[in-house]
């Protein structure tokens, strides 16, 4: 009786301990991003006060975009899907629906009260708008000095001389390069990509750094490395509020917005509709979070919160945001192949 009584205790704990473990294995969410900056805000405004109010633990890794979107198709393909969300840009939604790499989002979940709709896609949220902006040192180039003010004075080695970076990448560098060329920010698109390769080989030479992750030119600018860079606005502005001697030109700077995306049959689907939500719902969390890397969100009540000190800093701010274009994503997801082969055949050369 002994023996049964304790076989029966002994299989109902393991049971339960079972369950136990099936339950805390659910209650995480795996979110691949771009890491820096963004990702001190993200555990500082979002991932700390999500885990105390949900006991949803996040698990966040920080992936090169060159290296992101290949991983995580490559994981849904085989059926190993170790990220739920990440962050996309809009090329990778508009061809990964396609390919079915997406779970759709839950907006019965989600929600959309006070969210711009223009951010809000069958297979993705936008998380942020930022932009490519030209970065500069500002030792190099001191207040009583003038510094570079354009693609143009960029690709201009003679007035503004010393090394440069720029992404290892077609995007924005084809319209930096036409720009540069002088062609007008109204006119960029669609986009003359034989003349941009015309323009890129003159001011190839002279890029002694192709960047692939956005904690670099921020790196080789504040160690004055480089003179002068293409940057994430994100990544520069906490820096000039540490000191560090750089500082961003908005001129021709290219607004853009990056997306959170759940993958197809991921472990944490019902996870990753929560964050969604808890992103996006509060404004004063995305004003808080928008103060910290200047990305406003997708909620159009956090302006009503932010320090009104911080509007000078953020790209979508009517005097930032009439100095630069919209990028076209709706042509990169037309052009993207074979734009990118033909700039890595480039950078062979």
């Amino acid at each position: 009786m002994k023996t049964r009584i304790l076989l029966g205790f002994s299989v109902a704990l393991a049971f339960a301990i079972g369950w136990l473990n099936i339950s805390y294995a659910q209650q995480k969410l795996y979110i691949d991003g771009s890491g820096g900056a963004v990702q001190a805000a993200y555990e500082e405004v979002f991932f700390s006060s999500f885990e105390k109010e949900t006991g949803i633990k996040i698990v966040y890794t920080a992936t090169p975009n060159t290296t992101r979107w290949p991983k995580a198709e490559q994981m849904v393909k085989t059926g190993n899907v170790d990220w739920d969300i990440i962050e996309a840009d809009y090329e990778w939604i508009i061809i990964g629906q396609d390919k079915g790499l997406f779970e759709p989002v839950d907006y019965s979940v989600v929600g959309t009260k006070d969210l711009e709709k223009s951010g809000l896609h069958k297979y993705g949220m936008a998380k942020g708008f930022f932009s490519m902006v030209l970065a500069y040192n500002t030792k190099t180039y001191p207040n009583s000095k003038p510094h570079p003010q354009s693609w143009k004075d960029f690709w201009d080695v003679k007035k503004f001389p010393g090394p440069r970076a720029l992404r290892n990448n077609p995007r924005d560098n084809i319209e930096f390069s036409l720009l540069a060329d002088g062609v007008p920010m109204e006119k960029l698109y669609p986009l003359d990509v034989d003349r941009a390769f015309k323009s890129l080989d003159k001011i190839k030479a002279h890029i002694t750094v192709w960047w692939d992750s956005g904690a670099q030119p921020a790196q080789l600018l504040t160690n004055a490395e480089i003179v002068m860079a293409s940057a994430w606005n994100g990544r520069i502005f906490p820096l000039t509020q540490q000191g560090a001697p750089v500082a961003i030109e908005w001129n021709q700077g290219s607004i853009n917005s990056t997306y959170w995306s759940v993958l197809k049959n991921c472990k944490n689907k019902s996870n990753a509709m929560k964050f969604l939500k808890y992103f996006n719902e509060d404004p004063k969390r995305q004003a808080r979070y928008c103060e910290k890397v200047t990305y406003p969100g997708l909620n159009k009540k956090m302006y009503d919160y932010v320090d009104p000190k911080m509007v000078e800093h953020i790209n979508l701010s009517p005097q930032n945001a009439k100095m630069q274009f919209s990028y076209n994503a709706d042509w990169w997801v037309k052009n993207l192949d074979k734009t990118t082969e033909r700039w890595n055949a480039w950078m062979l050369k």
